[in-house]
């Protein structure tokens, strides 16, 4: 009886809602809109559901720098309490990053980096040592001589930089291994698709092909498949994303030799955010961990992350999510704990502006947060 009359008071809340002022808002400019920023932009938005009266807005800048520096801007004039920002290409986006900062704004620069410190912390993977693995790698799967050819991320991001130049440390080593050609295809399948056709049939002997990320990977594989020389290549890329069509699957599907693990660590991005927000300490530097996904732990890797999933699924359900459709923005009740009655968290996301609010637990019917 006291549920039934909590989703009452749930409903009568919403007819009545008002605006909310948050305790801390954090603006969010994502590069780009793939697969990687997906799972990331998960990550922060679970996370975020656990700490009270935290609203996280993302914005993402589809791979256009300028469209990146109105966003940013814009959360210069929202006057955020905090802006993560994982830069599109360093040139273009830091003197904008360096305007929030110099006005207060802590900034949190993630993945890619800026040609400037006027940051509050850095979170990444070290791009160098991930190059300089997948070097190391390669040497040993072609026993130390053979052709490579290089299809790297966009040209002005700093991951194809490090990505190239650790790799090119590594291969140094081995006067009989040579890097045929090296050409941007700007993160994504299709140019690298069309690159590799291109090189395919300019070099007769490829032996290997560095794509740095799992989506430029499957492109060059389709063009080698299609002319009848994929069996005769190593494929590696980066990522290592579970799902479909991602790396782990590629890796098992024979698409790819091996992909090294990019992570993404949502959660703690969010985590180190919190901690920056309420003054607590904080590494100014963080720098995460690598390992290679291929035949040999690919399978592991697939049953871990698709048992992760699967508890995902049961928090939902146990949270008792009720979903429903108002005007243009979809609205989530979450029960966060059926069993304890006197206890409910809401969770209200509008679709129309990407817009996400999310409360920790709170006594029924008295605390309601909702954006439309």
């Amino acid at each position: 009886m006291r549920y039934i009359v909590s989703v009452v008071l749930f409903i009568l809340a919403l007819t009545s809602c008002k605006r909310d002022t948050p305790r801390y808002v954090i603006g969010m400019s994502q590069c780009s809109d793939d697969s990687w920023r997906h799972k990331m932009n998960d990550e922060i938005l679970r996370e975020a559901m656990f700490y009270e009266g935290v609203s996280v807005e993302i914005r993402s800048a589809h791979d256009d720098n300028r469209r990146q520096q109105e966003d940013i801007q814009y959360f210069i004039d929202k006057k955020v309490d905090l802006l993560i920002v994982t830069p599109n290409e360093a040139a273009p986006i830091t003197p904008i990053v360096e305007e929030a900062f110099d006005k207060g704004i802590p900034v949190i620069v993630v993945d890619r980096k800026i040609l400037s410190d006027k940051y509050t912390a850095f979170m990444g993977a070290d791009n160098y040592e991930i190059g300089r693995e997948v070097g190391k790698y390669l040497a040993a799967k072609l026993g130390g001589k053979g052709n490579i050819v290089e299809l790297t991320g966009l040209s002005g991001s700093t991951p194809a930089m490090e990505r190239h130049q650790g790799f090119m440390s590594a291969i140094s080593r081995y006067p009989d291994i040579h890097l045929l050609a090296r050409a941007d295809a700007a993160w994504e399948r299709e140019p690298g698709r069309i690159i590799m056709d291109s090189l395919l049939r300019i070099y007769p002997k490829i032996d290997a092909v560095y794509s740095h990320n799992d989506r430029i990977a499957p492109g060059a594989f389709e063009a080698a498949e299609k002319l009848g020389r994929a069996k005769d290549i190593v494929f590696v890329g980066i990522d290592a994303l579970p799902g479909k069509g991602n790396g782990v699957e590629l890796v098992l599907d024979s698409v790819l030799d091996a992909t090294f693990i990019y992570p993404t660590n949502g959660d703690k991005v969010l985590q180190l955010a919190m901690n920056i927000l309420e003054k607590k300490s904080y590494p100014r530097e963080t720098v995460m961990n690598t390992a290679v996904v291929d035949r040999t732990n690919a399978h592991i890797m697939q049953l871990q992350t698709t048992h992760i999933s699967e508890l995902d699924q049961k928090i939902e359900t146990l949270n008792g999510r009720i979903s429903f459709q108002k005007g243009r923005g979809q609205i989530d009740f979450w029960v966060r704990n059926a069993l304890d009655k006197d206890y409910a968290a809401f969770y209200f996301e509008s679709m129309g502006n990407g817009f996400m609010q999310k409360g920790r637990p709170v006594q029924a019917g008295i605390e309601l947060r909702c954006r439309f």
